[in-house]
């Protein structure tokens, strides 16, 4: 079919896909894995909730997909006395089944159809990360099926910090942060321990028109959103949305979620004192505007209240609705960056500047989509080490995520190419240069080794870029070292190491897998 040959991303189309396997058990998992190698070889990927940035899955030389979307069960394990999620499960119905079951939840994206198979392995990361850490801190244990290329076959291993094998041991940290499509067909994760659900959120938005802000309010305005996320509570997160200048305002999202043992009450005085003392901070630099139109970018696509300047206290699974936007699906792109420290002048210009910017061959209102979006980060991830997991970013107290959007009839393939090549490659062109010119004095990425003065800490991979540095010229470890740094092969226990151990033939493989050397 079709609709089976295409993700979340309009861009990204398998036009020679020939099969699909949908697993429903774990002896399912290891015939169907088995017999997909076997046929089609290096071609078979993977998929849980179809959101891959890039074209790592739905490409032209993609034969067949291992569809886990029927191993979607989400729960307690009475066997094993653990929580299990099986990767086939997306993020609202885990969130629903852990709070309505067991008042449990866990720190993961607001995007809700996103699937827990590759958002979890990436690391896993939301809106209450500064509250809990990332998911890969909670992670106990992971069952996988590999493909053994000694005997052809594959094989199911639950692996975890527990393991008698050394290797398994290596693998279960890899798994940790290291990615899906790297080591083998991930069926379930499972946690000894999973975060209380707080029982209410707070949720106010403050927003600002494009026309009363000049270059230095807005540079005023990144310095002290830097300071404001590096002394918040850990209970609250925060999203700023840089929108390009077309879409007439950005603005701030906030979420606050009831500290343990605290009163419906108090939780409110206390999210009233802060909201009041955000709008004078904020609004000492630029007067506030009601918000008229939905902030957009992913996650927080749709975002509440609109035009209305108070806080909206609700229950914590109300607030997982109010923020639970993954947007329509439409061509995108996107790009991302780690900040240990705030905007240097530099950047915050470059920022400025691009922001103002329109694309040749586009109009104007076709950027009103594009953003940088400025995340909250730090807190609890941050009191986890560099090595302990495969996610080595724990100094960070933002992180960035560079985005634009574009509505098109046609993909490639289609027919109809000129009107769908003009808006990419002014999106595209746009953004890359955006980013380029932001990390110029490091060499065009956030590179912490080209960056002295320690401002910058890489990119992350669940938010991959298929043109991260030099990659585009065939230079893979350029970007897999932002995204991992010295995890990635400098340190005894490394990425590229558990690769060549658990996949030496490179049969789970994409455009920034893993290399085997």
């Amino acid at each position: 079919m079709l609709s089976d040959r295409q993700g979340f991303d309009r861009r990204w189309f398998a036009s020679k896909l020939e099969a699909v396997y949908v697993p429903k058990n774990d002896a399912e998992a290891v015939t169907q894995v088995s017999e997909a190698i076997s046929r089609y070889g290096r071609e078979v990927k993977v998929v849980s909730g179809r959101h891959c940035y890039e074209n790592f899955v739905y490409n032209g030389t993609t034969k067949a997909i291992v569809d886990m979307s029927s191993m979607n069960r989400v729960g307690w394990d009475e066997r094993r006395a653990v929580f299990f999620i099986e990767a086939g499960c997306e993020n609202w119905s885990v969130y629903r089944v852990l709070l309505n079951g067991f008042s449990k939840t866990l720190p993961g994206g607001s995007c809700y159809s996103v699937g827990a198979g590759g958002h979890i392995t990436g690391g896993g990361y939301g809106l209450l990360s500064r509250l809990c850490g990332l998911i890969v801190d909670h992670l106990s244990a992971v069952d996988i099926v590999t493909w053994n290329a000694s005997s052809n076959s594959a094989e199911l291993h639950h692996v975890s910090a527990m393991s008698a094998s050394n290797d398994e041991r290596d693998l279960f940290w890899a798994l940790r942060g290291g990615g899906c499509g790297n080591f083998g067909v991930i069926l379930r994760y499972y946690f000894d321990e999973l975060p209380e659900a707080p029982e209410f959120a707070s949720i106010y938005t403050l927003s600002w028109d494009w026309t009363s802000i000049d270059t230095d309010s807005f540079a005023d305005l990144l310095a002290c959103y830097a300071d404001f996320v590096s002394d918040m509570p850990e209970n609250e997160f925060s999203l700023l949305k840089l929108t390009h200048v077309s879409s007439g305002q950005l603005g701030m999202i906030v979420q606050a979620v009831s500290p343990e043992g605290a009163t419906h009450l108090d939780h409110r005085t206390e999210v009233e004192r802060r909201y009041t003392e955000a709008r004078t901070r904020f609004g000492a630099i630029v007067d506030h505007a009601p918000l008229r139109n939905p902030l957009g970018g992913h996650p927080a696509w749709t975002t509440a209240p609109i035009g209305n300047q108070s806080v909206q206290h609700v229950t914590y699974l109300e607030a997982l609705q109010t923020l639970n936007g993954s947007g329509p699906n439409q061509f995108g792109k996107y790009k991302s960056a780690y900040m240990n420290k705030p905007f240097p002048p530099n950047q915050v210009a470059a920022i400025h500047r691009w922001l103002n910017t329109t694309p040749k061959g586009v109009s104007q209102s076709d950027m009103s989509q594009s953003l940088l979006q400025v995340d909250s980060y730090g807190g609890a991830i941050n009191r986890v080490a560099p090595g302990a997991t495969a996610v080595p970013q724990r100094d960070a107290i933002m992180k960035l995520q560079y985005q634009t959007y574009w509505l098109n009839a046609s993909r490639p393939g289609e027919g109809r190419q000129a009107p769908y090549d003009t808006q990419a490659e002014a999106h595209l062109g746009w953004i890359n240069e955006f980013y380029r010119e932001v990390y110029a004095e490091y060499g065009g990425t956030p590179d912490p080794a080209n960056d002295p003065s320690g401002t910058v800490a890489g990119a992350y991979y669940n938010y991959p870029d298929s043109v991260l540095g030099t990659h585009a010229e065939g230079n893979i470890d350029d970007a897999l070292w932002l995204y991992f740094l010295n995890n990635f092969r400098n340190n005894q226990r490394n990425l590229v190491a558990v690769k060549r151990r658990w996949d030496p033939a490179n049969i789970f493989h994409h455009a920034q897998s893993i290399p085997v050397e």
